[in-house]
């Protein structure tokens, strides 16, 4: 699946993802985007996350996080130089079905003050229409590539795809 065809033209896509506590000296996490504007691959980027995660969530939210900074970057560009109206459609793909479900619902609970914050800025964002959260399966997870080992024919379908 390269580009979702029910976004259509206007739209700007991103799919992100992180590993957890994958970098064996720090137990640090990677987060990995590869982001479509306007059907086309504008970029793909992997950055050790700056903090070690504790939960598996806390990872993926960093890297949403991430993911949603670019994606605003990119719409405030097409917005501003004229290629897309202000009404392009912004999306955020994961493959993790609680944390999807946790942003969406508005049902995030933890006594994190960091989580708590980034948590609240995403689901800001999603309750004003300007990002959309959604699923998809692992196997058809783009970021996988930039944040974790895929050797092989894997490998090569992901970069067939991107």
């Amino acid at each position: 699946m390269i580009y979702d065809p029910t976004l259509g033209h206007e739209s700007i896509l991103c799919y992100a993802d992180a590993d957890f506590g994958g970098e064996a000296d720090t137990s640090k996490s990677t987060s990995g985007i590869v982001v479509y504007a306007l059907r086309t691959l504008v970029t793909w980027k992997s950055k050790k996350q700056g903090v070690v995660a504790q939960v598996t969530m806390q990872a993926e939210m960093i890297a949403t996080e991430y993911g949603k900074v670019q994606i605003d970057w990119l719409h405030d560009l097409t917005s501003e130089i004229g290629i897309a109206s202000n009404d392009i459609t912004r999306r955020i793909l994961k493959d993790g079905l609680n944390w999807v479900t946790t942003l969406n619902l508005g049902n995030f609970q933890s006594a994190s003050r960091h989580l708590r914050l980034g948590y609240h800025l995403i689901h800001e964002a999603i309750a004003k229409g300007e990002v959309e959260i959604k699923h998809m399966v692992g196997t058809e997870m783009l970021a996988d590539a930039p944040t974790k080992a895929v050797r092989g024919v894997k490998l090569g379908e992901f970069m067939e795809e991107i």
